[in-house]
């Protein structure tokens, strides 16, 4: 069921929660990307408009526990096992989260290649999870896995301009920043989306960048010109924990 409050859209994910997590978005530059990335994406937000059935839903939620426990995509068994379905009813399923743009498969295969927000490519966006590495799709998904997974899961990725090293670390299970290096380091939202997947098409330039300069001098080697909001650290966290805390939440016993 899609909700909306002016800017403030979100989808009921399941009954009593609702993705994005308007809630835990207290700055004007957070809810300006989160708005932002609404108008931006039109395409993206018509295949969320609508909330999973409850076998897709199994199915997601069984996907990514799976893949951050084991730090690696799950096998069509793994899932079956988790979600208490057959393999076959996986494979089908799988491929409706893709038409979703919550996963991708490996062209031709039942493989997966991401599920959102990690990946198998090496995007340079690590994140330490459990105890293992993972690669996140984007510099905000790299910043949204502790709350989904209600984790301090600390991030280390590089300025887009300079390759200069970037590091966050979280508190609180990722509800509030702990030490960032360069401290003045900042995320650029790319509003850019196409085709079929945000995976290959905004997630490549939402991105660290070492200060808000070389963010700007980055930006005005674009063509064509870039669209998007510049966040402070605090500002990308709380967009990450508006997008990927409410994914694995259980839904309301009060629903």
């Amino acid at each position: 069921m899609l909700t909306s409050n002016r800017t403030e859209t979100a989808v009921e994910i399941r009954p009593g929660v609702d993705r994005p997590d308007w809630s835990v978005v207290t700055t004007p530059a957070a809810r300006a990307a989160l708005g932002g990335r609404t108008a931006a994406r039109a395409g993206l937000l018509d295949m969320w408009s609508h909330a999973l059935e409850a076998a897709e839903d199994l199915v997601w939620r069984a996907t990514l526990r799976i893949y951050g426990d084991s730090g690696r995509p799950p096998r069509i068994d793994e899932i079956a096992d988790g979600a208490n379905l057959s393999e076959d009813r996986v494979r089908a399923l799988l491929r409706k989260l893709q038409l979703r743009d919550l996963i991708g498969l490996e062209p031709g295969t039942d493989t997966i290649r991401y599920a959102y927000p990690f990946t198998q490519a090496e995007t340079g966006h690590l994140v330490w999870l459990k105890g293992k590495v993972m690669y996140a799709l984007c510099a905000i998904d790299a910043l949204g896995v502790g709350a989904m997974y209600r984790a301090d899961a600390p991030v280390q990725s590089t300025c887009r301009m300079c390759s200069e090293m970037i590091r966050v670390e979280t508190s609180d299970e990722s509800r509030a920043l702990l030490r960032v290096s360069p401290s003045d380091a900042v995320v650029w939202y790319d509003f850019a989306y196409g085709g079929d997947a945000a995976a290959s098409s905004c997630c490549p330039t939402i991105a660290f960048f070492c200060s808000s300069q070389h963010l700007q001098g980055w930006l005005d080697e674009q063509m064509p010109r870039r669209q998007g909001v510049s966040l402070a650290m605090n500002e990308a966290l709380e967009v990450g924990r508006a997008i990927f805390g409410p994914i694995l939440r259980e839904p309301s016993s009060e629903i």
